[in-house]
């Protein structure tokens, strides 16, 4: 997760400066593999071909690294843009003759793409329709990870101004807010897939409390019941992946 300079965001000295770094030294790395596997999942579902790709706010490059991995971005060419110094400069030993990285503003560069990802990005950024509205007509295709911090069960454990603190969301969605805000800034939405909190678990050792162990099991009998789309309503879980042009 990064941003881009200049689409508003409240304090770019968090991102720039030692702040972010301090609190989040692997600037979710751990996250990249199975985010880069599930939009290998989303483009290889819609038979989409992809041989240029921008990872707008890159971090420090994980989901660049992983994705062209997979078999449908083999051919594939990448370059990633992140603001941060500290991101940059550790994704620097992940480049070689298909991946480069920059530090700087994207919205300051030309040129166009067959695939632009924006990962857990514009909910940091003050003018987020602003920024996404600035993004349109740069590729062919958008891949958006989202995350649905709008639930009832976070609204009850004041989750919203949590992630405020910690890790700088300034808006707060969910799946509908989603959808609807991509297509208020004109994008047409391809496909749209929830990725589950419980995918990552096994990334995070300090998110297997007892507390979320059980939320889980309640979330799976919710959605084995009822349905996806009520269980993340109620209980959260889950960011969304959404495929869009």
């Amino acid at each position: 997760m990064a941003v881009v300079r200049g689409a508003g965001l409240a304090s770019d000295d968090l991102y720039t400066g030692e702040g972010y770094a301090e609190a989040h030294p692997g600037w979710h790395d751990e996250d990249a593999g199975t985010k880069a596997a599930k939009i290998a999942r989303i483009v290889r579902a819609n038979n989409i071909t992809c041989r240029t790709i921008v990872d707008v706010g890159c971090g420090v490059g994980g989901v660049l690294n992983a994705l062209l991995e997979h078999d449908v971005f083999r051919d594939s060419t990448a370059v990633g843009y992140d603001i941060a110094p500290y991101a940059i400069t550790a994704a620097k030993p992940r480049e070689r003759d298909n991946l480069r990285f920059h530090c700087g503003d994207f919205s300051q560069t030309s040129g166009s793409y067959d695939l632009l990802l924006c990962i857990d990005v514009f909910e940091h950024i003050d003018d987020y329709m602003g920024f996404l509205r600035r993004l349109r007509g740069r590729s062919k295709y958008y891949v958006f990870h989202i995350p649905l911090d709008l639930n009832v069960l976070s609204v009850l454990r004041d989750q919203p101004l949590q992630k405020r603190k910690e890790v700088g969301h300034l808006h707060y969605f969910d799946q509908a807010t989603a959808l609807a805000t991509l297509r208020d800034t004109g994008f047409e939405i391809i496909d749209s897939q929830y990725t589950r909190l419980e995918d990552f678990l096994h990334l995070h050792p300090e998110l297997r409390t007892t507390k979320t162990l059980l939320v889980n099991a309640g979330r799976r009998i919710v959605r084995t019941v009822a349905g996806e789309d009520l269980s993340v309503r109620l209980l959260g879980g889950a960011s969304l992946m959404v495929l869009a042009s």
